[in-house]
């Protein structure tokens, strides 16, 4: 088996996510498993690294990109099309939604988009990973199952996340560069550049310590062998170790808030085991149990003989 990534792990990485993410991540496990993402932690840890960092652990609104951008701040992103904002206005105007009509000349001719159509504005960056572009659209239908073209918006549906996820990281054959521990040129197939690297670095950096106390059946470590020559896992600063800390603690206390029977039962779990161990076996707790009650037993009798004295002297 796989690395075994629990619901409350899964709160710990993405600690401000909606619970209904939480729950299909939880309950989809072999969605990630066939993607062959949790064969390592390696694996795991650059894709939860990049997802974070790209959907801001899926808190963006409707999981949507927002395209409805100042000109001061369109001319910013694209310097080379743009001198200033008065160049943008003079382009597009200033009616509402004149952003719509600015990315369908933008992204007009790029990743599989039709020009002279609404495909620009219509195939945004959507979903965990956020997919762009009718081509990307196409293989996240085609990988997943999720009708994308036809219906742009469930790419964003919650509880299809992990085969969102999971179809961007096969089309992508991201496993390739974890596998080698690559993670700057498996940035730069995932977004097209570094865009965001120094974030992705942190935000992964953050995690490694939810992830290295993650579950691995003997059959799956048997499985996977560090490769000649290959890098060493860095060890993450004590500051980023404590972030992480405090991250987990903060994901318990939402969890705990918002009343999921699921996470409370985690928490209980582990709040009971070092290491996984149980801190003392059932046998243990009997005899404990068994000491308690002839000890009650005992101060009822010295209680009772005490009372009848008591009686005795006084008629």
């Amino acid at each position: 088996m796989p690395v075994q990534v629990t619901r409350e792990a899964w709160r710990a990485i993405f600690p401000r996510a909606p619970q209904a993410v939480i729950d299909a991540f939880a309950s989809k496990q072999s969605v990630l498993d066939a993607a062959g993402i949790t064969e390592t932690r390696t694996r795991l840890a650059y894709f939860v690294a990049n997802i974070e960092h790209e959907c801001g652990g899926f808190t963006i609104p409707n999981l949507t990109e927002n395209i409805n951008y100042t000109a001061a701040r369109m001319a910013q992103v694209w310097p080379n099309r743009f001198k200033n904002a008065a160049a943008v206005q003079a382009k597009y105007g200033t009616a509402s939604g004149w952003q719509k009509k600015a990315f369908d000349d933008i992204y007009g001719s790029r990743m599989g988009n039709r020009l002279g159509t609404s495909d620009g504005s219509t195939f945004i960056g959507r979903g965990g990973p956020q997919w762009t572009g009718r081509d990307g659209y196409a293989n996240c239908e085609k990988r997943s199952g999720v009708p994308a073209v036809s219906i742009p918006q469930a790419v964003s549906q919650l509880d299809l996340q992990p085969e969102i996820c999971a179809a961007f990281w096969s089309w992508k054959a991201l496993n390739a560069k974890a596998d080698v521990g690559n993670f700057k040129g498996l940035v730069k197939i995932w977004n097209g550049g570094t865009n965001g690297l120094a974030d992705r670095e942190h935000l992964m950096a953050g995690n490694d310590p939810i992830i290295a106390r993650m579950a691995v059946a003997a059959t799956a470590a048997a499985k996977v062998k560090p490769l000649p020559g290959g890098p060493a896992t860095p060890v993450p600063p004590k500051s980023v170790v404590k972030d992480a800390t405090k991250k987990e603690r903060n994901a318990r206390t939402t969890a705990g808030a918002a009343g999921s029977a699921a996470g409370l039962n985690e928490g209980a779990k582990t709040s009971t085991e070092v290491a996984g161990k149980p801190l003392m076996s059932s046998g243990m707790a009997y005899g404990l149990i068994g000491v308690a009650v002839v000890a009650v037993v005992i101060l009822t009798v010295i209680i009772a003989r005490k009372k009848a004295a008591v009686i005795r002297n006084w008629f």
